[in-house]
């Protein structure tokens, strides 16, 4: 059925920050129109529901979107378009918000993107350039439609990668249930009334914490109150790294099948790393390429204006502008880069056994003596995140450290006061010499900034799961690369590096045996040894750069 553009709330609420946006362009189409529930056929039959919004007098060109979220969480960004002469598609994924079929994450989006790129394409009014646009889940959808014949002609992707397990589910080795079940839950409660979900969400932070401790952690999603969907399972079950179940839902694997793209990317997101290896990948390729990365989470208002402005550029020339432009945190602003990461000078600081951080000057040997610390590791009460990268919103992003510093499993060492600014840009590195009294462990490292009165605040951190072939060497010997950053390190402020052996339920606690993830019904406490200068020194590299 086709109406005029009536919006709901939230929607006006979208459309009123894009349009006052001080960089957005005047709308330039006024009589917009919206035709609702059109049914798409799947490859195997399934109607997949779609809008197609318009202005009177619009052009040829069509942003595509589909989404698993619901159409009408769309509305104020498909008005926007469409006031500025596009044709505005908006799909619901299979099994969502009415389209037929059931949902089951990556499956059947390549096929069904297919099909929707042939329905456009045969439109008599999509006579222009497609532009494929959206993040996170949304962003995966678009990397599907690389594998068959019909593509997009540019793509704007935001906070999602090509890779989804690689990226965030078992990076470093464990898996990141924090992310896993705060997504189940938002997609059980989205469908909801608006009273349901309101009460589910206000109970959701103590049952999240709650469902992170599930044994197994198959249960975990049920006592989450989020139902038991198989594709939890499924995730949990092939968890091994390498494991070919995963193959099918790699996309864009050939870079002849990709078209230019614009990548958005967040610091505080947990999609950074995978989409920066995302990023490298096009650029090595060859495949034009544009990067934006802003000091945001996943989501929010920043990367909804941001994206949008950088789409309308897209439909022109979807790479015009700088080849990279990053947001500084810290304060520091935007700036624009020839390439990512930019060149820097490694700047190594040393840890002592006093709890120090001293900066070395060169390579050399060091110049402390040899010491090591242990702590206990107690999977039972497990070293806790506070903040990171998760898709939780009640635990996710930079959090005030002090409670977690002061834990016993945690070992803490920090720098003198910086007598000016410090500004890295890339990928940090900590190397250490690490022994357990089991064969598996984990460690985990993060990086933070203390300002003058004593707050210490993550700012970006590292993960690996320690396994028999970890050091092959024999002597446990291991770099861990944190997440990349662009940070400016104020003057009168200090390093902060903390060690530990878990971040859970960023990543889910390690039970202390060899028991896969779907199992943990053994919990075996252990003691872990860091060692200290000497022949084994604890380093951290910054990326510095002027």
């Amino acid at each position: 059925m086709t109406s005029r553009i009536r919006l709901n709330r939230a929607a006006r609420g979208e459309y009123r920050q894009l349009s006052g946006a001080p960089d957005a362009p005047p709308a330039t189409h006024r009589r917009g129109r919206v035709t609702r529930g059109i049914r798409v056929s799947a490859a195997d039959g399934a109607a997949l529901l779609t809008d197609h919004w318009r202005a009177e007098g619009a052009g040829g060109t069509t942003l595509l979107v589909r989404t698993p979220y619901g159409r009408a969480n769309m509305e104020g960004v498909a008005r926007f378009f469409a006031e500025r002469g596009h044709h505005v598609v908006v799909q619901s994924c299979r099994g969502t918000f009415g389209s037929e079929g059931a949902f089951d994450p990556l499956h059947d989006e390549a096929s069904d993107g297919q099909a929707t790129l042939a329905w456009l394409r045969a439109q008599p009014w999509a006579t222009g350039p497609v532009l494929s646009w959206g993040g996170s889940y949304v962003g995966l959808t678009q990397w599907a439609l690389c594998e068959g014949p019909l593509l997009p002609d540019a793509m704007g992707i935001a906070v999602s990668a090509r890779r989804f397990d690689e990226a965030i589910l078992y990076r470093g080795g464990g898996f990141s249930m924090d992310t896993v079940l705060a997504w189940a839950v938002a997609l059980d409660l989205q469908e909801r009334t608006p009273l349901s979900r309101l009460w589910a969400m206000l109970r959701s932070p103590r049952r999240l914490r709650r469902a992170s401790f599930a044994v197994p952690p198959t249960d975990a999603p049920h006592t989450a109150r989020a139902g038991s969907p198989r594709w939890v399972t499924d995730w949990i079950e092939h968890s091994d790294a390498g494991d070919p179940w995963w193959q099918p839902l790699h996309f864009a694997d050939d870079p002849a099948r990709i078209p230019p793209t614009v990548l958005m990317a967040g610091w505080q997101d947990f999609f950074l790393e995978g989409q920066l290896d995302d990023h490298r990948f096009l650029v090595d390729s060859g495949v034009p390429v544009r990067l934006v990365v802003g000091d945001w989470g996943h989501g929010g208002p920043d990367v909804l204006r941001r994206g949008a402005i950088e789409a309308l550029r897209g439909f022109d020339d979807p790479t015009a502008g700088p080849a990279v432009s990053v947001e500084v945190s810290g304060g520091a602003g935007w700036r624009e880069l020839e390439a990512w990461p930019p060149p820097s000078a490694p700047q190594t600081w040393e840890a002592t056994a006093g709890g120090g951080l001293v900066e070395r000057r060169d390579d050399a040997s060091s110049t402390t003596a040899a010491a090591a610390l242990t702590y206990r590791y107690d999977p039972a009460d497990p070293t806790p995140a506070a903040g990171g990268r998760s898709l939780n919103p009640f635990t996710a992003g930079r959090r005030d450290q002090r409670r977690r510093e002061r834990r016993d499993d945690v070992l803490v060492f920090t720098g003198p006061r910086l007598d000016e600014d410090l500004l890295a840009m890339g990928t940090a590195e900590v190397e250490l010499t690490v022994s357990s009294s089991l064969p598996r462990a984990d460690v985990f490292v993060r990086l933070c900034e203390v300002d003058e009165k004593g707050a210490s605040t993550g700012l970006t951190d590292g993960y690996l799961r320690l396994g028999p072939d970890t050091a092959p060497d024999g002597t446990g010997r291991v770099r861990i690369s944190l997440a990349p950053l662009a940070h400016r390190f104020a003057a009168g402020h200090r390093l902060r590096l903390q060690v530990s052996s878990g971040a859970h339920p960023v990543q889910l606690r390690n039970p202390g045996t060899d028991d896969p993830v779907r199992d943990f019904r053994r919990l075996r406490a252990s003691v872990q040894t860091v060692s200290l200068g000497g022949e084994a020194p604890l380093l951290l590299r910054l990326p510095v750069v002027d």
